[in-house]
């Protein structure tokens, strides 16, 4: 049935939240600013609304105890809500990505009573493009009972499955201000040492998957030399110099070839200004782009991920630090399923030998008690420090031990080798 698209203000848009109401928010630069600042406005009567998203760029403002009514579920923790956590006020949700679209969706645990999303302008025929974030968001306020729209003239026009027609709209609100932004991260002499190793073990013609951080970054700027690569569910500020030398092209792809399937974009406005409009961006789902049998239907599949610390079983954490939870599960366990399953895939994990100013190793006897097992020791493939690139699959448990002690850092290989036995 038809919804009313009725255009309103901030004010009496949050008006439609009720207390104890789940309300879900797009991640990274898709957030909708302005409603989030109404919703901490009008906190004082929403009791024990939840607020439910991810990756946050600015500071938690739902998360200060002066909006102590309101709570947070996320899928991706973050030391700035450890204050909120100790109050109470947070629930994290130990779940990968590709399920988010069913565990944040009706019928699932955390299924929404309202989706608040940032859209693009509506075009002729009435559909607004979500722009920079369609990855949990769009399926979700595709079944919301509620759906609010910001509708804000600097939100890009990307195409794919990226609209939502203004009849599957309940109130929209006008908002010109600036997305957020996310800016490339500073890159060290570590962290280009591992890009080098890691861009090594890419092939040309390869689709290859990145976060977001230092290395992902070392990594995009790493591989100037190869050709026709495509990007798969990120694109971020460094893969536009990448398209723009012929770099990148998606020339080579079996699945929806010549172009780049994007589920978030995350940058500034070079690269919100390269995606508007651009038929070599296709916006999809996670339901699609961390879906591991999707994944693994592309040849020479590059997934690189990043990690805290790494067993000499080959035990992946990277998310929490002993028993605290510092980060969330991502993407991680789906690309690197969905890799292992691709012809002439790899999933490479990629890390600074040291951690805490070179006084710890991240590549460890065993993992501190309550350590969670982000990717387990039989997915573990390649694994990547300034010190080289190892290949695990197939070794014995005294093979995959040596070969991770020979990319340790070398202040701490005898200890690791004296743990070892």
């Amino acid at each position: 049935m038809p919804r009313e698209f009725r255009h309103t203000t901030l004010e009496d848009a949050v008006a439609r939240l009720r207390p104890g109401d789940r309300v879900l928010l797009p991640p990274g630069c898709g957030e909708p600013i302005a409603l989030v600042r109404e919703i901490c406005a009008q906190s004082a009567r929403l009791a024990d609304v939840t607020l439910m998203g991810g990756i946050h760029l600015g500071d938690y403002p739902w998360a200060r105890p002066e909006h102590a009514a309101l709570r947070f579920a996320t899928w991706h923790m973050s030391p700035r809500l450890e204050d909120a956590a100790r109050r109470g006020r947070v629930d994290y949700v130990p779940m990968r990505y590709f399920d988010l679209v069913t565990g944040f969706n009706a019928g699932g645990h955390w299924a929404p009573d309202c989706v608040l999303i940032q859209t693009s302008p509506p075009d002729a025929r009435g559909y607004l493009s979500l722009g920079v974030s369609v990855s949990v968001s769009l399926p979700a306020a595709r079944r919301a009972p509620l759906v609010i729209a910001q509708v804000n003239p600097n939100m890009p026009r990307t195409l794919g499955n990226a609209f939502l027609h203004r009849s599957q709209i309940d109130l929209w609100v006008d908002v010109d201000e600036p997305l957020y932004e996310y800016p490339p991260t500073p890159v060290g002499d570590v962290e280009r040492a591992i890009g080098r190793h890691v861009a090594a073990l890419v092939p040309d013609g390869a689709t290859v998957q990145v976060g977001v951080g230092a290395i992902p970054q070392a990594v995009l700027e790493a591989l100037g030399d190869h050709r026709d690569l495509a990007l798969h569910s990120l694109f971020v500020d460094s893969a536009v110099g990448l398209v723009e030398r012929g770099v990148v092209t998606g020339a080579r792809k079996r699945v929806h070839r010549g172009r780049l399937d994007i589920a978030e974009v995350m940058g500034t406005r070079r690269v919100f200004d390269f995606v508007r409009d651009n038929r070599l961006v296709n916006m999809e789902p996670s339901s699609w782009t961390h879906d591991p049998a999707v994944i693994a239907d592309h040849d020479r599949f590059v997934a690189v991920n990043s990690a805290l610390e790494i067993d000499l079983a080959g035990q992946v954490s990277a998310e929490t630090l002993g028993a605290r939870q510092v980060a969330g599960i991502g993407g991680q366990f789906d690309f690197a399923l969905g890799a292992s399953g691709s012809t002439g895939g790899v999933s490479v994990i990629a890390l600074p030998a040291t951690g805490r100013g070179g006084q710890v190793s991240r590549i460890v006897a065993r993992l501190p008690e309550g350590a969670a097992v982000t990717t387990p020791r039989y997915l573990a493939d390649c694994v990547v420090t300034e010190f080289g690139a190892v290949r695990l699959g197939g070794l014995g448990k005294k093979e995959r031990a040596a070969a991770l002690i020979a990319v340790a850092h070398p202040d701490f290989r005898e200890a690791l080798r004296r743990e070892a036995t």
